[in-house]
């Protein structure tokens, strides 16, 4: 032993410090693309406001883009695992999905995951929420194979129902749901107090009972 300092990036202590850094890269973005928007957040931005030099975001992760699909998976993996499982667990069954089977399969993953995290959990999903409007390639990349997963299952649902409208109507009641959901507290915020867990339940709650509503008359 003699005490000298490792300087090998490759050492326990650096890989640590390593992840220390992206991890509070990536909080920071997501603070910064969720309260400013992903378009007008630069790598430069999110450097700064992590206190970190300016070639940090392009040394630990590459591109911009890079930077928000690791923002995408940091919550976002555990979500899109659970709906993967529930879209299998009805794929296992022989009977076809009800609508409100279907809708609890995409939907209870954000339920748990707000109640767990409520404040990254809304970030998160404001960051959704404005990817998905845009249909950013990114957010493809973070699904993996759950799209048609999923489709498979609304297919078999709705069987008699027009493929091209079934896919179309699918997609926008689940981005009209985040839109909705990702604006639930500022909608509580225009009657003066701080939204509660308790509201922000509720608010949930309808928007999955309008999701369903609007789903059942769209698809038959």
């Amino acid at each position: 032993m003699t005490g000298a300092i490792d300087t090998n990036p490759a050492t326990p202590a650096a890989n640590r410090q390593g992840d220390a850094t992206r991890t509070r890269l990536v909080k920071t973005a997501e603070r910064l693309f969720a309260t400013q928007g992903v378009g007008a957040v630069s790598v430069r931005a999110v450097n700064a406001a992590a206190g970190l030099g300016p070639a940090s975001v392009n040394y630990h992760f590459g591109t911009k883009d890079d930077l928000l699909a690791a923002v995408l998976l940091d919550l976002g993996a555990g979500v899109r695992d659970r709906i993967r499982a529930n879209t299998r667990a009805l794929a296992d069954r022989e009977h076809a999905p009800t609508v409100d089977e279907l809708v609890a399969a995409v939907t209870d993953p954000y339920r748990e995951l707000l109640s767990r995290h409520r404040t990254r959990g809304m970030r998160w999903i404001n960051i959704v929420a404005q990817m998905s409007a845009h249909n950013h390639p990114a957010l493809a990349a973070a699904e993996q194979d759950l799209r048609p997963l999923l489709l498979h299952q609304v297919r078999r649902a709705f069987p008699d129902t027009d493929q091209t409208l079934l896919e179309q109507r699918w997609a926008i009641a689940l981005m009209v749901f985040l839109q909705a959901l990702s604006r639930a507290e500022e909608w509580n915020h225009r009657r003066g107090a701080v939204p509660s867990a308790d509201d922000l339940v509720r608010f949930f709650d309808d928007q999955v009972v309008y999701l369903a509503g609007g789903l059942l008359r769209l698809l038959t």
